[in-house]
């Protein structure tokens, strides 16, 4: 009965152990949020009010991470001139400059037509995981699921370097 007792004992302690040691995908976004921060991003997790897709009644609200590139080069005019936008991976009416399967939140019709093309660019360099972006006089952000490592978010990062660089 005393090895009964020990075993289960053992067990219960192996099983305590294993339950905190973090799984591999948690490994993974550990490293792929190191990375990030090494490259210059926030990492953050979201809640995002989707646009209502074609067909939907609701708009979709999800939790998803916001990896954020500080705009620090802005001046005070250009931030107090600052047009915002955002866009989703979705099937919508107001899709009016982006590629099929995109379409606008906040912004359509207020960037001009060289904006609308360079974002336009970007989104066909981007990976399917990134679901969003959004560009404020604060920040510009991308919504992506995590999955590629960290190799997917250095050609994330190169593919932003345009729009960064356009103030856009």
């Amino acid at each position: 009965m005393e090895w009964v007792i020990s075993i289960v004992v053992m067990l219960s302690l192996f099983g305590s152990i294993m339950w905190i040691r973090p799984s591999p995908r948690e490994r993974m976004l550990s490293k792929i949020r190191l990375h990030a921060r090494q490259l210059g991003f926030s990492v953050q997790i979201a809640n995002l009010e989707t646009p209502r897709g074609k067909g939907e009644m609701e708009p979709e609200k999800i939790r998803v991470p916001a990896y954020r590139v500080l705009r620090s080069d802005l001046s005070r005019d250009e931030r107090d001139q600052w047009t915002s936008w955002q866009i989703f991976r979705t099937e919508n009416v107001a899709n009016q400059g982006l590629p099929e399967g995109w379409s606008w939140k906040r912004g359509e019709y207020q960037l001009s037509s060289t904006a609308c093309e360079q974002i336009a660019a970007l989104i066909q360099t981007l990976p399917p995981e990134v679901i969003a972006l959004e560009s404020s006089p604060v920040h510009f952000s991308v919504y992506w699921r995590e999955s590629g490592g960290p190799e997917q978010l250095d050609s994330i990062l190169a593919a932003l370097q345009p729009i960064l660089k356009a103030k856009i």
